[in-house]
């Protein structure tokens, strides 16, 4: 019963090794074409969406200010023309209003519940002519702090306009996104993508190397524990296989900058790496040394 479980647990561990390997090819050779490039671009659009978004919201909101501020100005002004250097028009106020702005300004009664011309005799003429002074300066400030955050609005939409020029197909990752099942793969760095599928294939390596020992003559039948742990060593040994490949010191690189290897050459670097583990590792320790040995020589005086 126990070897049969475990049968079934190393198959569901391989065939997610496959799937997810394939996965992964697939998805980094769909995101070869912009590489860590799109990476950078992502984050400058990202950056240019959210700064729109809050430059729209911040004239909004100057815009509502700029509103109260006028409207405080207007009520400012329509105050004044009740008063004549600085004295009430008696043509103006009746009787009523002034018993009601004697009778305000012995109980105190707040402003705010106060209206019309009874509000502006009980304010005052010093009054409301430093509020109009005040509020002039405020509209002005307004108007031209709404004029700078559209000037700022157009700069950003100008940036968006340079961003996407000859970025269409970035435009077409950043759809994918919206899907769920593929924004992981659009949203992780291309790098880090590259990373999980030589993984993927060293471990597809290490599974390589299994199957081959199997039924040769001069290798036992590996065990339960290698069924999983191999497979984790062609995984981490890929990682130093792929370093050895991007540094040039594998006859795998050309000196092509990012895209030296495709994503084909990239799973060909990891499955080699997890199917000859031992050699890699061989290889990893001889340039080492050699590195430690030139550097010893040239600070040997």
């Amino acid at each position: 019963m126990k070897k049969w479980a475990a049968v079934a647990l190393t198959g569901v561990f391989y065939t997610l090794i496959v799937l997810w390997g394939v996965a992964l090819l697939a998805f980094v050779q769909l995101r070869s074409s912009g590489g860590s490039t799109f990476d950078t671009w992502r984050l400058n659009y990202e950056a240019n969406r959210l700064l729109n978004v809050s430059l729209v919201e911040d004239i909004k909101k100057a815009g509502e200010k700029a509103r109260n501020d006028a409207n405080a100005l207007s009520s400012n002004q329509v105050c004044m023309r009740l008063y004549e250097n600085g004295v009430p028009k008696q043509d103006l106020v009746d009787k009523q209003t002034l018993q009601e702005v004697a009778k305000a300004r012995q109980e105190r009664t707040s402003l705010d519940n106060l209206f019309g011309e009874v509000y502006c005799l009980v304010k005052g003429y010093s009054y409301l002519e430093n509020d109009l002074n005040y509020f002039k300066r405020l509209v002005e400030d307004d108007a031209t702090e709404i004029a700078d955050f559209k000037k700022s609005l157009d700069s950003n939409e100008q940036q968006y306009v340079e961003l996407i020029k000859g970025h269409q197909d970035f435009l077409a990752y950043i759809e994918m996104e919206k899907k769920w099942y593929t924004r992981p793969f659009v949203a992780a760095p291309y790098d880090l993508l590259v990373m999980l599928l030589v993984m993927f294939m060293g471990a597809l390596g290490g599974m390589v190397r299994l199957l081959r020992d199997y039924g040769a003559a001069d290798h036992p039948n590996p065990t339960a524990g290698e069924h999983f742990f191999i497979p984790l060593i062609g995984a981490v040994v890929a990682i130093g296989g792929y370093v050895l490949a991007k540094a040039g010191l594998l006859l795998l690189s050309s000196a092509q900058g990012e895209n030296s290897l495709s994503p084909f050459m990239i799973s060909l670097v990891g499955i080699v790496s997890g199917l000859l583990a031992k050699e890699v590792i061989d290889t990893i320790a001889a340039r080492g040394r050699r590195m430690m040995a030139d550097r010893d020589r040239s600070t040997t005086p």
